[in-house]
C-alpha cells in the first residue's frame, strides 16, 4: 500500500498556523538575527517584533523560539 496520504483539512493546515509576518520573523531568527535587527530590517518597532515572537510561542505551546525553528526545519518548512 502506498504511503501517500490524501490531503484532508488537517494535513492542509500543517505549518499554516503562522501569519506571513510571523513566518518572516521566524526566518530571520533562524538566520541569527535578534529582535532589534529584525525590527530594523522589517521596519517594525522592537515591541512589535517581541509581540510577534510571543504570539509564535503561544500558537506552538513552546517555551523557546529555537524549539519552533527546530521543528519547522525538521518538517522541511524552513
Amino acid at each position: 500500500m502506498s504511503k501517500f496520504r490524501y490531503p484532508d483539512k488537517e494535513l492542509l493546515n500543517i505549518g499554516n498556523i503562522f501569519t506571513r509576518r510571523e513566518f518572516e520573523i521566524l526566518k530571520l531568527i533562524a538566520l541569527g538575527h535578534d529582535s532589534e535587527q529584525i525590527g530594523k530590517e522589517l521596519f517594525l518597532s522592537l515591541y512589535t517584533v517581541n509581540t510577534h515572537r510571543g504570539n509564535i510561542l503561544k500558537k506552538t505551546n513552546k517555551s523557546h523560539v529555537s524549539d519552533v525553528i527546530y521543528d519547522l526545519k525538521e518538517r522541511g518548512l524552513l
